[in-house]
C-alpha cells in the first residue's frame, strides 16, 4: 500500500502504539489516500472507537483516494467511517477528539491553520499528529515546484518536535502550543 509514511521508515507501528497508548474514543482523520494510516488507527484501537475519515477525493489535484475503495476496504468495520470532507471546515464540527491526523499535502499555511484551528478541538489529553516538518520534507519536488510555505518556520516558532527525516512525522499535543 502506497503510503508517504513508507518511503524509507515505517511509521505504520509508531501510528499503530500512539493509538493504543491513548485508548481512544474518537480518532479523525484527514487525508486517507490509500488509508495506511488509517488501517494503523483502526488496527491500534477499541472496536467502539469513533473512527472518521475524511478527504476531498478527486477534487484534489494530484494523487487522490478513492472514496468507493476505501469505504469497501473499511466496511467490515462499522466504527470507521469514509466521508467526504473539507480540511478548511471540518473544524467547525469537532470537539473532544483524541486523536486528529492530517496528511493532505501538507505544507506551511496547513501546519498554521492546524495548529489554530483543529488543536484546540482535541481532548485534555489528545494528540495532533502531522504529517511532515523536517528540513528535507521542505525541500520535497512538489514543495518547490509550487513554491509552497516551508514547515519549518512553523516547527521554530511553536517549538516543535519532529520525528525522523524521509519520511517525518509531528506531535503536538493538546494545551502544548
Amino acid at each position: 500500500m502506497h503510503s508517504s509514511y513508507t518511503n524509507r521508515i515505517d511509521f505504520g507501528t509508531l501510528i499503530e502504539g500512539i493509538t493504543i497508548a491513548k485508548a481512544p474514543s474518537h480518532i479523525v482523520e484527514i487525508g486517507i489516500l490509500e488509508g495506511f494510516s488509517l488501517d494503523c488507527f483502526r488496527r491500534g484501537s477499541r472496536s467502539d472507537t469513533t473512527i472518521q475519515a475524511y478527504d476531498i477525493f478527486q477534487e484534489f489535484n494530484g494523487n487522490h483516494a478513492d472514496k468507493a475503495r476505501l469505504q469497501e476496504k473499511f466496511s467490515e468495520h462499522p466504527n470507521v467511517s469514509v466521508e467526504y470532507g473539507d480540511f478548511y471546515k471540518l473544524h467547525k464540527g469537532l470537539k473532544d477528539v483524541d486523536i486528529i491526523h492530517i496528511d493532505i499535502a501538507n505544507n506551511g499555511d496547513v501546519f498554521e491553520y492546524a495548529i489554530q484551528h483543529y488543536l484546540p478541538k482535541l481532548s485534555e489529553n489528545g494528540v495532533m499528529i502531522l504529517e511532515g516538518g523536517s528540513k528535507e520534507r521542505d525541500h520535497i519536488e512538489w514543495m518547490v515546484k509550487y513554491n509552497k510555505p516551508k514547515i519549518q518556520p512553523i516547527i521554530k516558532k511553536y517549538g516543535l518536535k519532529v520525528l525522523g527525516v524521509m519520511p517525518s512525522i509531528t506531535l503536538v499535543p493538546a494545551g502544548s502550543v
